[in-house]
């Protein structure tokens, strides 16, 4: 059994062209500087924990999640960071994801994570290929610990995300709660914009949506101030 999805693009291949819930997406990019995370991965893309794809917002700041690389993206694809910043008005383009269902160390909670640098996906990928590191009932029996730190570019603004494992297996309280959890969570849900955290949906069933965000005119994302509370 594969831990990645079979349409998976492996990191350096040719691809085609707060609170509640919203506190459960970790994105790498939104650490601080020598800050690092801690996570546990937990199911697998066969029990809908695991998926990737190509991604972008729209205009409006809307998040788009497809299997596949996007067509006609143009008519609703909002700025790239450039294009806002200089004033150019230059379109952004979908970018490639990986994104994972992990038991996050530091909260103690079940979290999806979204990975976009190709650096953490290979260094992933090669974690994964190695004998030892493996699941066990469903989870796996080692930590990752993703750190962001300076990079040491020309405009000494870059970053890089070194990945280090820590083999150590589950406990039986981690391997049960994951048992009782992981049916009430489901990444597929992403591709449609509804919310993965309202589980696997019954047939024919339409899942809750995601709590409404956007992306400001930084680039950054946010939640929508009329959210209800408990979100």
């Amino acid at each position: 059994m594969s831990y990645f999805p079979t349409t998976y693009a492996p990191a350096g291949s040719d691809q085609a062209p707060g609170e509640g819930r919203a506190s459960r997406f970790f994105e790498l990019r939104k650490l601080g500087l020598n800050e690092s995370a801690t996570f546990r991965l937990c199911g697998t893309h066969e029990t809908g924990h695991v998926i990737c794809g190509y991604s972008y917002f729209t205009a409006s700041g809307r998040p788009r999640r497809s299997q596949a690389y996007p067509v006609n993206y143009l008519d609703d694809i909002g700025l790239s960071y450039e294009g806002k910043i200089n004033g150019t008005g230059e379109k952004d383009t979908p970018k490639y994801f990986l994104s994972v269902t992990a038991l996050h160390k530091e909260s103690n909670e079940f979290v999806i994570v979204t990975i976009t640098q190709a650096t953490v996906r290979s260094a992933l990928e090669e974690i994964m290929a190695m004998p030892d590191y493996q699941f066990i009932d469903g989870i796996a029996n080692f930590f990752v610990t993703i750190k962001k730190t300076p990079k040491g570019g020309r405009d000494g603004k870059g970053v890089s995300y070194p990945m280090i494992p820590t083999l150590k297996a589950p406990t039986t309280a981690e391997v049960e709660r994951w048992k009782a959890e992981a049916n009430g969570i489901w990444l597929p849900a992403l591709y449609s914009g509804a919310d993965p955290f309202a589980g696997r949906p019954a047939e024919g069933g339409d899942p809750v949506g995601l709590p409404p965000t956007y992306r400001d005119n930084l680039g950054a994302d946010r939640e929508i101030a009329t959210m209800p509370a408990g979100w």
